[in-house]
């Protein structure tokens, strides 16, 4: 497989220029908090296996789930076609910058509309404002180059023992109200599910036995989440969300998504 580096911003490189750049005496010296250009950027990479889609992605972003990348690489090698755009930032769930003039972190599943980007950043230090309005270019860039412009986007993550089920979108439970459909196999691990926003894909998976979840895309909370972001613009969006170390099981679900892909966008 073939890697290029998309977008890749030394930060080190950054503080570094930004601190040889204080005067000698700094403690009689007013410091300067405005972050430089490109403080904040979306750390992708693409991993393609052969020709892209036009209109399909694939896409992980959640440096910490890394049963999800890997069953995604191998799908795409077996397929011997596509690519997986790959948020790299340093082996954790959150995007997290920190140096003596600024501290912030950020979820980067949260960052793709601008009310979630709001809640998403959480600045201590720097000058938030300007943090959060580099945040929201570099999101809208992220979006307009890679895709807005796309008609299938496949989401890969990953769940933990005591986290995020299925069940949890069950009535009465903490997510039902951003649900409009729920499938529920017998033989599937809870932790194991679809989740959605067409009602193409629901029934899809739903007749294969899967675990599925059907966004409610008018009653939805907007939290930044790309399958938010994927609703307003009437993009079919998949994230195949497994256990974590559950490779096995995810990489059926890939295959399953694989086979949706020839069924409604490659025929």
């Amino acid at each position: 497989m073939k890697k290029k580096i998309i977008h890749f911003y030394q930060y080190a490189a950054l503080w570094i220029t930004l601190s040889i750049a204080l005067p000698l005496h700094a403690e009689t010296a007013a410091i300067d908090n405005t972050p430089p250009a490109n403080t904040v950027a979306i750390p992708a990479y693409e991993t393609c296996t052969g020709t892209p889609w036009p209109d399909i992605a694939w896409i992980h972003v959640h440096d910490n789930e890394e049963t999800a990348r890997r069953t995604a690489l191998i799908t795409l090698n077996q397929i011997q076609q596509g690519c997986l755009l790959d948020l790299r930032h340093g082996g954790s769930r959150e995007i997290i910058i920190r140096n003596q003039q600024f501290s912030f972190h950020f979820d980067p599943n949260r960052i793709f509309t601008a009310n979630g980007r709001k809640t998403a950043l959480k600045c201590s230090k720097g000058n938030c404002a300007l943090i959060l309005q580099q945040l929201s270019e570099a999101a809208e860039n992220f979006l307009q180059e890679y895709l807005s412009q796309k008609k299938l986007i496949i989401a890969v993550h990953n769940t933990h023992t005591a986290g995020l089920s299925v069940r949890n979108y069950m009535p009465g439970n903490s997510m039902a109200q951003d649900v409009s459909q729920i499938a529920i196999s017998p033989n599937k691990n809870p932790h194991d599910f679809f989740y959605v926003t067409s009602a193409q894909a629901f029934n899809f998976f739903a007749n294969h036995n899967f675990n599925v979840v059907l966004q409610n895309n008018q009653t939805v909370r907007d939290d930044g989440s790309l399958s938010v972001w994927a609703a307003q613009r009437q993009i079919d969006y998949i994230n195949a969300e497994a256990a974590m170390g559950q490779t096995t099981e995810q990489l059926a679900m890939l295959n399953a998504v694989w086979e949706y892909m020839k069924e409604f966008y490659l025929n």
